[in-house]
């Protein structure tokens, strides 16, 4: 009477441990660009710079300014905060990232690879836009 709960146990224990072994586990999918897709495929490149600007967007009553942005690899991307609310551009994926840009404030951000690139300020996270960044 005292096998069965012993071998529903077991069985538990051996489903348990199955299922945390690498045996039939799917390959992980290549990674677009942080944050973004690529024509080029392949791992992308984002960076936090303090270098100036060749790209402007302000920040305003909780929106970017475009929210649409355009861009070429290597292209400093600089976002100024000209509200009075503390905001961020932070890729979707969470890869890259301003700092928190106080009031006043400025931020960029420059990409080493092609691709589309999805943001958001990750304060006031309905505050979106895309980049997409161009050879």
């Amino acid at each position: 009477m005292l096998r069965r709960p012993f071998q529903a146990i077991g069985l538990v224990a051996m489903l348990a441990l199955a299922g945390c072994s690498g045996y039939g586990s799917a390959t992980p999918a290549a990674s677009s660009p942080a944050g973004g897709t690529s024509a080029g495929g392949g791992a992308g490149g984002c960076a936090a710079s303090a270098a100036a600007g060749t790209v402007a967007v302000a920040i305003k009553d909780f929106e970017f300014t475009p929210a649409a942005i355009s861009a070429k690899v290597g292209d400093v991307i600089t976002f100024t905060n000209g509200g009075t609310k503390s905001h961020s551009a932070t890729l979707d994926q969470g890869t890259c990232s301003t700092d928190v840009l106080t009031p006043g404030a400025s931020g960029g951000l420059t990409f080493s690879q092609a691709g589309t690139y999805a943001f958001h300020c990750k304060i006031h996270a309905s505050m979106t836009g895309t980049i997409t960044v161009s050879q």
